[in-house]
């Protein structure tokens, strides 16, 4: 009985110092860690820019359209005279919420799919994987282009479009690896002592397949932030006045050539945020590979 007290106390604390072991390699490899400050940067700018922005980026100001950068306006101003500085801050403010919620609810939604698939096989397999297979034969950009046209621009209808375009990308990855986990001797152990298949999935399956997951799950929050911006930019994303980067993007085409600024500076913080987590998401993954330790 002690000794059954003593691993359940000492569990959480390995896992904590799993994580604290992960975090560690990815902060001694450069480029890990200088995308993930770039990426802790850009979370502050989002999160503070109630406190960062000096207007109102719905405000307009009749007298200061297309002003080029300045003290006072730091990225000029638009069309209709809106702080594009402002702007910005809260576009990717929206694009990160839209990214997390897409990266929480396909990891869990298609996370849990995709154990179920693998655990159990037969039917239940094949029947999953015709659903995803199915889903999956249009691009995922194609098919959030079309679930959020027949819902309709919002932030909800973004979130859902998006997630249901990456979760078959999910389920087929997390079938795979619950797949081989399936047929070692600490599954066949728990299934001869009468662990339920839910407590295996969770006691065993959900450890082992979190490295996979955390790596998946940094690729697509930019895959997501860009698609949002895809849609915005197509009309069928953020809508205005609601400021999206991009929305900003698609109203600064009409004057690239008299207000450049209008593209240049959405456009250099969607780059910088995406390539900052495909940046944390490749150095997961060196470091979570066994072939590398």
């Amino acid at each position: 009985m002690s000794s059954l007290i003593q691993v359940r106390e000492t569990a959480p604390e390995r896992r904590t110092s799993r994580t604290l072991a992960i975090f560690k390699a990815l902060v001694k490899d450069p480029i890990g860690c200088t995308a993930l400050i770039i990426l802790t940067v850009v979370l502050a700018l989002a999160i503070l820019a109630p406190f960062v922005a000096q207007f109102d980026p719905l405000v307009q100001n009749r007298r200061a359209i297309l002003q080029p950068p300045s003290l006072t306006h730091w990225f000029g101003t638009d069309d209709i005279g809106r702080d594009v500085f402002s702007r910005v801050l809260y576009g990717t403010q929206i694009s990160l919420l839209v990214g997390l919620m897409v990266v929480v609810i396909t990891m869990i939604i298609g996370g849990l799919i995709g154990m179920i698939s693998g655990y159990f096989g037969g039917w239940v397999d094949m029947i999953i994987q015709r659903i995803v297979e199915a889903l999956d034969t249009l691009p995922s950009l194609v098919l959030s282009l079309f679930i959020a046209a027949m819902l309709g621009p919002s932030v909800r209808n973004v979130i859902i479009a998006v997630t249901l375009a990456q979760i078959p990308r999910f389920v087929r990855v997390v079938r795979s690896e619950t797949m081989k986990i399936r047929g070692h001797d600490f599954i066949a152990a728990s299934r001869v002592i009468g662990a339920s298949p839910l407590r295996i999935m969770l006691t065993h399956g959900v450890p082992n397949l979190m490295p996979t997951m955390l790596v998946l799950g940094s690729l697509a929050f930019g895959i997501a932030i860009m698609t949002e911006a895809a849609l915005s930019f197509l009309g069928v994303g953020t809508p205005p006045p609601n400021p999206s980067l991009g929305t900003m993007l698609s109203q600064g085409t009409r004057f690239i050539g008299q207000a450049p600024w209008l593209i240049i500076f959405p456009g250099l913080m969607l780059t910088i945020s995406v390539l900052a987590l495909n940046l944390i998401g490749d150095a997961l993954r060196d470091v979570l590979d066994p072939r590398n330790r």
